[in-house]
């Protein structure tokens, strides 16, 4: 009688544990839900408005926001934020050509570069950009830093590419490219790609895989018939 006793209070605790390591278990799980509703949406936004557009004013790369996640460089973090903004926009002046690549990509009936006007604030990298763990930022992030750029047109559709998360351990290139309303700076379609990282330095391999995840965006996404 009195083992039933004992084993009907170690069944109660267990009952109880395993009851609550589920409701534990489902608070995690809603937490994350929520954490990669916010900071991993893949797109938002329309594509037709932006595929209706006869011209685009494309804006270049704005490497602000950028964290690369390379624990051994992470002491070189400074250094590298000095030098390296600066040599990306560079090598995507060259990979992504207005008049050759771009337009024939985009097929507009002009493509009208604009990287001069938000220089300044796309070379703007924290100087403890390289860390050690994966990143991401929530749409709110884009929004905001649409609405402060000084642009000097004041209509049309704008195109500007943020790259994300650079990440050693997969060899990949997190970019978000992103269409815009100039007039109002509100996005039209925002989508975030994942480029492959194949080039040799670090100024051509990270870029390349934003040139790889922009020709998939273009290729699988965009398509424009005409």
């Amino acid at each position: 009688m009195f083992c039933g006793f004992i084993n009907k209070i170690v069944n109660i605790y267990w009952m109880k544990k395993t009851l609550l390591l589920i409701m534990l278990s489902s608070i995690l799980s809603l937490q994350n839900s929520e954490a990669q509703s916010s900071n991993d949406i893949k797109s938002v936004g329309n594509i037709e408005l932006v595929r209706k557009a006869k011209s685009i004013f494309y804006y270049g790369g704005d490497f602000s926001h950028l964290r690369i996640t390379d624990g051994p460089k992470i002491s070189r973090s400074y250094e590298y934020s000095q030098v390296y903004p600066m040599a990306w926009i560079t090598y995507l002046e060259k990979e992504l050509e207005i008049n050759g690549y771009l337009l024939r990509a985009l097929k507009k009936e002009s493509v009208v570069y604009k990287q001069e006007e938000i220089y300044d604030i796309s070379i703007r990298v924290s100087p403890d950009f390289i860390i050690g763990k994966t990143y991401s930022f929530p749409i709110d992030t884009i929004n905001n830093a649409l609405k402060k750029y000084p642009l000097s047109q004041k209509s049309g559709v704008g195109l500007v590419l943020i790259p994300e998360n650079f990440i050693k351990t997969q060899e990949i290139a997190k970019t978000w490219i992103v269409f815009f309303n100039i007039e109002n700076r509100e996005i039209l379609w925002a989508t975030k790609v994942r480029g492959n990282c194949e080039h040799m330095g670090y100024t051509a391999h990270w870029g390349s895989g934003i040139i790889d995840g922009f020709k998939e965006f273009i290729s699988t996404q965009y398509k424009i018939d005409n």
